[in-house]
């Protein structure tokens, strides 16, 4: 999935599972784009990726994605990031 984030323009920052809380499994994802447009553009490519249609199929991984929570955040001015 990773390798199909790079391909598509999915700039991965952090990946992250959840270990606490009521929501498990939980997987957080923190991409970064120059705009919104280039964010849309990653996104699309990614759900239409060959690869990504094939993984979404596997028996391991079919239904494992339940509930999409978007969040967008901007750096703060004294932000390392």
């Amino acid at each position: 999935e990773f390798d199909i984030f790079k391909r598509v323009g999915l700039n991965g920052v952090f990946f992250g599972e959840s270990i606490a809380g009521g929501k498990l499994p939980n997987l957080t994802y923190m991409v970064a784009h120059e705009s919104m447009a280039s964010h849309d553009r990653a996104w699309k490519a990614f759900s239409e990726d060959a690869g990504w249609l094939q993984v979404k199929e596997l028996e391991r991984y079919k239904d494992t994605v339940s509930h999409i929570i978007k969040t967008y955040l901007k750096p703060t001015a004294y932000s390392q990031i």
